[in-house]
């Protein structure tokens, strides 16, 4: 079996990390399911920030009202062509995401001074015959790479952590693509439980001597189970609140030497 796309990114290395099975699913049987609101928020956020910050690249940057209207567009556009699944009221939900909006025009948006938005980059893997791609939220004119995150409460080491491959890969794809520039890189996390008080915090890593190395055996050892077939459930705590959990309930373990069945 081949890559069912024609290249890896994040996102399919993490998910085969977290459940090889739930990988199968979503890009191999490409089985569509709801999304939760919090996902809902972070993609329509994402959206007006990207729309926010060309603008500015243009010098025609919109002003705090205009901004708050493509959000709210923007909101019912994705909530019409998806299925959601509410932990909250929509309307808790769209208060929160014009509050975030509002809260990152005040205090953030005077302080980004954007190159590059929402870029996609890709690079061929050395002697791998895959290529690596991303799409990196936003590169400054000191070429700083940040990537945005929206959730209900301040990152915690271990939740840096576990993003850590995400920015190493974005900082590769940039390196490769841009003559070896070696870039500062960020996350931005905006975060709130409800709409009325918001925060956020800058946390910018340090990458290690040995980052690329371990990021290339990582997907090296991704590809290689993903081409073998090998998809098994992954059972943990989180089973419980995975939109897969009915379909692999008597889904059989399936070894290096089997076919998916």
């Amino acid at each position: 079996m081949n890559l069912p796309k024609d290249y890896i990114s994040y996102n399919q290395i993490r998910l085969y990390r977290n459940c090889p099975l739930k990988y199968y699913f979503t890009y191999i049987e490409k089985i569509k399911t709801p999304i939760n609101d919090k996902i809902l928020l972070g993609t329509v956020f994402h959206y007006v920030i990207g729309y926010y910050l060309k603008k500015k690249i243009e010098t025609k940057e919109p002003d705090n009202g205009k901004i708050k209207g493509v959000f709210l567009e923007e909101f019912e556009l994705e909530k019409g062509e998806n299925e959601i699944v509410w932990t909250s009221s929509c309307d808790e939900v769209k208060k929160r995401g014009i509050a975030f909006v509002e809260y990152f025009f005040k205090e953030m948006a005077s302080f980004i001074d954007p190159l590059m938005v929402e870029t996609e980059l890709e690079v061929k893997l050395p002697n791998r015959g895959v290529n690596l791609r991303g799409i990196i939220d936003l590169v400054e004119k000191d070429f700083s790479i940040t990537d945005f995150k929206t959730t209900t409460s301040k990152w915690s080491k271990s939740r840096v952590d576990s993003s850590y491959l995400q920015i190493i890969i974005y900082k590769y794809l940039f390196e490769k693509s841009f003559c070896n520039t070696s870039p500062e890189v960020k996350f931005k996390i905006i975060y709130s439980k409800n709409h009325k008080k918001i925060n956020h915090q800058e946390i910018n890593i340090k990458p290690k001597k040995d980052d690329i190395e371990k990021m290339l055996e990582i997907i090296d050892h991704v590809i290689e189970n993903i081409d073998n077939a090998l998809f098994y459930k992954n059972e943990t705590y989180m089973c419980n609140f995975c939109e897969f959990k009915y379909i692999c309930k008597d889904f059989k373990l399936v070894k290096r030497d089997e076919k998916v069945i």
